[in-house]
């Protein structure tokens, strides 16, 4: 299956990228990869990748989600990865991202996580 993406605003400064299809090496990765950068250069600072409709991630992926983490901690943003099926965890944990990378079971947690941290430095 393709990818396909959909762009979400949960909060004024939350964005959410929603997944469906293989996250693999293709034109499809690519234009994520240049739409996530484009919304990074817009003021993006809190974003989840939502991953629950994906069934499948190379190396290609991996890459693009690892430059993604990168450089929302170089912008002092944050990025929260949902809902990853069993196959992508299992990368995570073979490559050893999974120390890393913020993963949580669904996009409902991630959000709320990331809610917490604006409360948290606003209070």
């Amino acid at each position: 299956m393709i990818l396909s993406t959909e762009v979400f605003h949960y909060d004024p400064d939350i964005t959410g990228v929603s997944c469906a299809g293989r996250f693999t090496l293709g034109t499809r990765l690519s234009e994520l990869e240049g739409m996530i950068n484009s919304m990074l250069e817009k003021g993006a600072r809190k974003l989840v990748l939502d991953l629950t409709n994906v069934d499948f991630v190379d190396s290609a992926g991996l890459g693009i989600i690892m430059r993604i983490y990168g450089e929302m901690a170089e912008l002092g943003g944050q990025f929260r990865i949902a809902g990853p099926h069993e196959q992508v965890r299992r990368l995570f944990d073979i490559t050893r991202t999974s120390a890393i990378l913020p993963v949580d079971p669904d996009l409902i947690t991630s959000v709320q996580k990331l809610q917490d941290t604006k409360a948290a430095t606003q209070g």
